[in-house]
């Protein structure tokens, strides 16, 4: 790019520092009127990926389809329309200027920076253009170059009060480090946000989101003692805490450990305490243990389940025989803890042949005791720290009733393979067990199971198995045929893995995932009934979480969520996947991850974020898998921003969210049309 622009962005981002804004005009604006069958168009387009047909909207005279037809390029991120988006960067309207930018920041392409550097409004003397500055300023973090960068990071005019300001110019630099893309002048500026209580919160929630999730960046005493600061400053708002906790992970220094260490004893907020015991890894070792072994025991067995987890990530040898120990004094830990303390047993033994197989004994008791599939997957995963598991893992799993067993089977195998010991672990029966894996792996694949081969298949092309050279037509057979009996869009993750695995045996490139056809249209009149009071109420043994929806934003994943509601099709289905101040996730048939129905919707993205906590999103596989699996967020994750779906969020029971465990099962889902009482 040419020095001038980036120049003149630098000297617009300075100059802008406006008084407070006045109450938004009511002139040129945009109604979503679900209602309209106009409006419904622009959202079928949208659903159809029809993008000649949304070309032609975006110089409709009504704001209203222009801004529709602008915002849904947000969703599937076609470059070919950035030349047809950027004059609606100067549109009349500004709802619809904003949809510009955030569509060619999803977009994502270098094309994009410099209408979008051109399309920032440094004249804005009544503070009219703060909401259109934030997002273009997210949306060059999305796409620019390090030399935006370096101006957004140098501009330091805003003033307090500038709150969309500086949450944009947060966004901005957070995105530039999803991206990989980091200078030190913007590690600088955030953590001087973050220390700064006068900033408001949601920019330095932004900035302790850029500091704890930003690859290759650590921070020397000074900016340990000052994010120490920003971690006490933030004491009434926990979001911002569980971030700066994260961060002060990367700066092993005495600063980042003392606050840590004080703040483990006395935070109240299980999320905070979770990523304070994560963050702990780069200290001492220990004396750490002597602070985390603790809370192997907390009530909360989010905690103690993390806890537990640390020790499998970064025990040491020294302590082999030391963990699973701690079982015997404790009994009545949670089962979830003691498989997770055998496991770190199992990983870290080492020349103690006899006390290994003790341990895996004790494990492989776990299994058989097991109450439910989750614990019995969770002792196949155990029990691959340790090769000669291989049968076991094999004859039991492979035989299990349930999906999520078998799935944690095939996972549990792979990961045995890419273990890189094994000639010296098996010796002499390595070639003889070198086979049996792949005839594991060509069972799996013969199965159909497509939670055992979207797990397993990757098994063929692990590096230490060299099974390119077990390679001929009839085993290739297998798999094509294995690939041929995979229904899409339901088999979508275990067609691409064994799709991949072939291309890997064959010596060929490949190319690309296919792309799933339009075939799931939007139910208008499940619509129809929905208005700003619908709720609908999820009943689990464990209370109730009453959620709100938001069909403007996506009208195709709420007429389906309460279609599947209506259906009764959440009835009995498990919580199959819950990460400690991450997600609860449900909706899968199968109870694994993996399943589906025979239908998939699309991806929907709109002007809104993961900002907060108690978002409900739409899983998925990638653009366009989305089916039948939803989550509901533990806490902020704007890492997931632009990516996944928002299609409503809790009203009530958070306090229910945070005690779901996986297995936990949703006993029925009601809609009240005009709110809960």
């Amino acid at each position: 790019m040419r020095l001038f622009p980036l120049l003149l962005f630098v000297f617009f981002l300075c100059q802008c520092t406006p008084p407070p804004p006045p109450g938004p005009s009511k002139a040129g604006q945009v109604n979503l009127d679900l209602r309209n069958p106009l409006v419904q168009k622009l959202y079928i387009f949208r659903d159809e990926r029809k993008v000649d047909s949304l070309k032609r909207y975006l110089e409709d005279k009504e704001a209203t389809l222009r801004y529709l037809a602008t915002l849904s390029f947000a969703s599937f991120r076609d470059s070919n329309a950035i030349q047809s988006l950027v004059p609606r960067l100067r549109d009349t309207v500004e709802d619809v200027r904003i949809a510009a930018a955030y569509s060619l920041g999803q977009i994502g392409s270098r094309k994009c920076e410099k209408p979008l550097i051109e399309a920032f409004i440094s004249d804005d003397p009544d503070s009219k253009h703060h909401r259109l500055n934030a997002v273009i300023l997210e949306a060059i973090g999305k796409c620019g170059s390090r030399a935006s960068l370096k101006n957004i990071a140098a501009v330091t005019t805003y003033a307090p009060t500038d709150t969309l300001l500086l949450e944009g110019q947060c966004r901005a630099i957070f995105q530039f480090g999803l991206r990989d893309t980091v200078e030190a002048a913007a590690t600088v500026r955030m953590i001087g946000y973050v220390q700064n209580d006068k900033i408001p919160e949601p920019a330095r929630l932004m900035a302790a989101h850029y500091l704890a999730r930003t690859k290759n960046i650590s921070f020397d005493t000074a900016q340990a003692k000052l994010i120490s600061v920003a971690f006490v400053r933030a004491e009434k708002n926990a979001d911002i805490r569980m971030a700066i906790a994260t961060a002060l992970g990367k700066s092993p220094t005495p600063q980042a450990f003392n606050r840590l260490s004080s703040a483990l004893e006395i935070e109240q907020d299980w999320r905070v305490k979770c990523n304070i015991i994560n963050a702990l890894a780069k200290f001492d070792y220990d004396t750490v243990r002597s602070l985390v072994v603790p809370f192997l025991a907390d009530p909360n067995l989010h905690i103690s389940q993390t806890a537990a987890e640390f020790f499998v990530k970064n025990g040491q040898v020294k302590d082999g025989d030391y963990y699973w120990r701690i079982t015997q004094d404790n009994p009545n830990l949670p089962v979830l803890v003691q498989i997770l303390l055998h496991q770190a047993s199992v990983k870290f033994l080492s020349g103690k042949p006899q006390t290994k197989d003790f341990v895996n004994g004790r494990l492989q008791g776990f299994f058989s005791q097991a109450k439910t599939p989750y614990e019995r997957a969770t002792c196949l995963r155990a029990l691959a720290e340790y090769g000669w598991n291989y049968r076991f893992i094999h004859d039991r799993g492979f035989n299990d009733a349930h999906p999520a067993v078998k799935t944690a089977a095939a996972e549990a195998l792979v990961t045995i393979m890419r273990k890189p010991n094994l000639y010296t672990l098996f010796g002499e029966e390595y070639k003889n067990i070198r086979y049996a894996f792949h005839r594991y792996l060509k069972e799996i694949v013969a199965s159909g199971d497509p939670g055992m081969i979207a797990e397993g298949a990757d098994g063929f092309r692990v590096n230490n198995m060299s099974f390119r050279t077990l390679r001929d037509s009839s085993r290739i057979g297998v798999l094509k045929s294995g690939l041929e009996q995979l229904k899409l869009p339901r088999d979508y993750e275990a067609y691409v893995e064994l799709d991949s695995a072939i291309a890997f045996l064959e010596e060929r490139p490949y190319s690309s995932l296919p792309k799933i056809a339009f075939n799931h249209p939007i139910d208008w009149d499940i619509l129809k009934t929905v208005s700003q009071k619908t709720e609908v109420s999820i009943e689990t043994a464990k209370g109730k979480i009453v959620l709100e929806m938001y069909p403007h934003i996506a009208p195709g994943s709420v007429a389906n969520f309460l279609k599947l509601a209506a259906d009764g099709f959440f009835n009995g289905k498990n919580f199959h996947r819950v990460v400690p101040n991450h997600v609860i996730q449900d909706g899968c048939p199968r109870g694994d991850g993996y399943g589906g129905l025979d239908f998939s919707i699309r991806t929907e993205i709109g002007l809104m974020w993961y900002d907060r906590e108690g978002y409900l999103g739409m899983a998925s596989a990638g653009t366009d898998t989305e089916g039948t699996q939803f989550f509901i967020t533990h806490s902020p994750r704007p890492h997931l921003d632009g990516r996944y779906t928002i299609f409503g969020k809790v009203k009530s029971g958070m306090d229910v969210v945070h005690q779901i465990r996986p297995g936990d099962l949703i006993n029925g889902v009601t809609v009240q049309q005009n709110g809960g009482s």
